[in-house]
């Protein structure tokens, strides 16, 4: 049941986790060194639906496709990182669409995955790509996952700050993920 289909996720850049102690962070910085070569990330997109829902993919055909083919659009949201293939400390990353419309929730929860689908109301697209589960494990970036009336949107803290505070209707339902700083 796990089929790639090409990446995605969104997951903004600019907020950088503090690491405390020098020796915890060279060794949490050579663990990203690492662990950043052996994930190869690659850029991801985040896309607005004619639905108005949001959809992720770091696929540039996928991409394309999404714009000329549907009608969507990118979003303005700066270009985020995960990786095509698994790696030590990553989590999977799992896109599901929303039955009902063009509406997409993206998942790190194998167990949240199988209740979506088991419910009727989503299809899952397969694994998008992965994330590192920690800081740790090569993630810069901690990314929360919002949602609005069957709409659900990916964003790191500041990020998630806004537009709590200046787009109606929005919730936060928690961290979801880690993403790669450009640089790994």
């Amino acid at each position: 049941m796990t089929r790639p289909v090409g990446l995605g996720l969104a997951v903004a850049l600019g907020a950088t986790l503090s690491f405390g102690v020098a020796a915890t962070s060279a060794s949490a910085s050579a663990e990203r060194s690492a662990t950043s070569v052996a994930a190869q990330p690659v850029k991801v997109y985040e896309l607005v639906t004619k639905d108005g829902g949001f959809f992720y993919t770091a696929s540039e055909s996928e991409k394309q496709t999404a714009i000329t083919k549907h009608g969507w659009s990118t979003t303005q949201t700066p270009l985020y990182y995960v990786s095509r293939t698994p790696f030590a400390g990553g989590k999977p990353l799992y896109r599901l669409r929303w039955e009902k419309s063009a509406s997409y929730i993206v998942t790190a929860s194998a167990a949240e995955r199988e209740r979506l689908v088991t419910s009727g109301g989503f299809r899952y697209d397969g694994i998008l790509g992965y994330a590192p589960g920690s800081a740790r494990a090569g993630g810069e970036v901690k990314v929360f996952r919002l949602s609005n009336n069957n709409k659900w949107r990916l964003a790191i803290e500041s990020h998630s700050e806004k537009i709590l505070a200046n787009e109606p209707g929005w919730k936060l339902d928690g961290p979801l993920l880690y993403q790669f700083g450009p640089g790994n």
